[in-house]
C-alpha cells in the first residue's frame, strides 16, 4: 500500500467511457473474489440513467486508471453498485475522492440516502464506508455468487451531520 499522497491535480475525475472497460475489468478482477464481467460494465455505460466515474492520470501519454465508481439512482436513493481502486495505488486517497464525488452527485439529485452492499468479510471497505458515516441497516443472506452474505449500509443525506473526508 502506498503511503505518499499523490498530486491530485494530475488526476482527472470523469465519466467512464468504452475505452476504459479493459482497465476497469482488470481492477475489478484484482479487487473482488467474484468480479463483474466486462460486459456488465459495458451495459452500465449504455444506460443513460446510470452514474459512472473513473479517476485517471496521464502516464506517458496513456491514461492509467486509479479507480472507478458505478451507481444508479432509484427513486430518491443513490445506490452504489461498484467502487474500487487499483491495488497499486490503494491508500492514496483515490477511493475517498470517488466517494466524495458520488456524495456530491447524490445530493445534486436530491437523493435522501446512499445505499450499498459490502461483503461481511471486507473489513477495510466497511471501515472506509463507516468513515463517511455509513451505518449498517441490514443483511442480505447469500447475496454474492459464492454464497457470502452482504452487509447493507446506508448514508442518510437528510442529516445535517453528513460529512465528506
Amino acid at each position: 500500500m502506498a503511503s505518499a499522497r499523490p498530486d491530485f491535480a494530475l488526476y482527472r475525475l470523469r465519466p467512464a467511457a468504452e475505452a476504459d472497460l479493459d482497465a476497469i475489468a482488470a481492477i475489478e478482477a484484482a479487487s473482488f473474489p467474484v468480479p463483474w464481467r466486462r460486459e456488465f460494465f459495458a451495459g452500465e455505460l449504455r444506460d443513460s440513467h446510470r452514474y459512472h466515474r473513473v479517476l485517471d492520470r496521464q502516464i506517458g501519454g496513456t491514461p492509467r486508471l486509479a479507480g472507478y465508481l458505478f451507481a444508479v439512482t432509484l427513486f430518491d436513493e443513490f445506490h452504489i453498485n461498484k467502487i474500487a481502486t487499483d491495488p497499486a495505488v490503494r491508500g492514496e486517497g483515490h477511493g475517498t475522492r470517488l466517494m466524495n464525488d458520488a456524495i456530491s452527485a447524490a445530493r445534486s439529485q436530491f437523493s435522501s440516502s446512499i445505499v450499498l452492499e459490502v461483503r461481511l468479510s471486507n473489513a477495510p471497505a466497511i471501515r472506509f464506508y463507516s468513515g463517511f458515516g455509513f451505518i449498517e441497516i441490514g443483511r442480505r443472506r447469500r447475496y454474492y455468487k459464492d454464497g457470502e452474505d452482504a452487509m447493507v449500509m446506508m448514508l442518510s443525506l437528510l442529516d445535517l451531520g453528513v460529512r465528506s473526508r
